[in-house]
């Protein structure tokens, strides 16, 4: 099991969603347009992007490690349970080579911060490396 965690401040976020080549970048249409949908769009725009860090970081790369963040979408279910997909890239590839069973994420936001976590499941229930 491989374990990631983010924590944004949604004042932040608010500065960048202004800018449309921003969320052309980090978000897939149906995230924006999810979110446009919301009754408070940063705040929904924050939870997305913290649950986007929180796999990056599962995964052990971060921001900058090679995968574009449109390459990965926060969808929701019926419900609203959001569930995270790989839609193309690199990070399909690391899913693979890592033997990645299930993804799952919880996201969750007060008025100042968004928070999310995100859980790989691998096939044998191995730890990250730097923990072993």
């Amino acid at each position: 099991m491989l374990v990631g965690i983010d924590v944004l401040d949604v004042v932040r976020m608010e500065k960048f969603v202004q800018n449309e080549h921003f969320l052309e970048k980090y978000f897939t249409p149906y995230e924006i347009e999810y979110v446009s949908k919301t009754y408070r769009q940063t705040l929904s725009l924050a939870g997305i992007y913290a649950a986007k860090e929180a796999f990056l970081k599962a995964l052990g790369i971060g921001i900058g490690g090679g995968i574009n963040l449109n390459e990965i979408e926060v969808n929701h279910e019926t419900n609203g349970k959001p569930y995270l997909q790989v839609v193309s890239g690199k990070a399909q590839i690391m899913l693979k080579s890592m033997n990645v069973l299930d993804i799952q994420i919880s996201i969750s936001h007060s008025d100042e911060m968004a928070t999310a976590i995100c859980i790989l499941e691998t096939s044998n229930n191995q730890k990250d490396d730097k923990n072993k």
